[in-house]
């Protein structure tokens, strides 16, 4: 499952941080910021709402457990099953390389690209 409202969402209203989900024109506005964060709660107390008829959650990292937990409120039913992934042809792979083939820093992120993933930041 993947949330579709999170804490992160939230804590970014509620302190007024301009980002992916709150534009600087509402981080800047009191009044703006205010109904957005009475909005996104109702949405997130909706949310839960409709998690908490679910027997079973799976959710497929720590992260999103975490939201889940906090939105939905039910620990206990929320289970993390990590995706499955065959790492052997991987782990064949010699860990030094030739400096020809890489001239400088190699670095190996895996992740579904999405706006909130701030894949830039890495």
């Amino acid at each position: 499952h993947y949330p579709t409202i999170s804490t992160d969402m939230l804590e970014q209203v509620r302190d007024r941080r301009s980002g992916l989900c709150n534009d600087a024109k509402v981080a800047g506005s009191w009044l703006l910021s205010s109904a957005k964060l009475l909005y996104y709660r109702l949405f997130a107390m909706l949310y839960g709402l409709a998690g908490s008829f679910a027997e079973v959650v799976l959710v497929n990292s720590s992260w999103t457990r975490n939201h889940i937990v906090a939105l939905w409120k039910m620990p206990e039913r929320t289970v993390t099953t990590y995706p499955p992934c065959d790492t052997a042809a991987l782990a064949e792979l010699p860990l030094e390389r030739a400096q020809k083939d890489f001239p400088g820093k190699l670095v190996l992120s895996l992740a579904q690209f999405r706006p909130e993933k701030n894949h830039a930041l890495q």
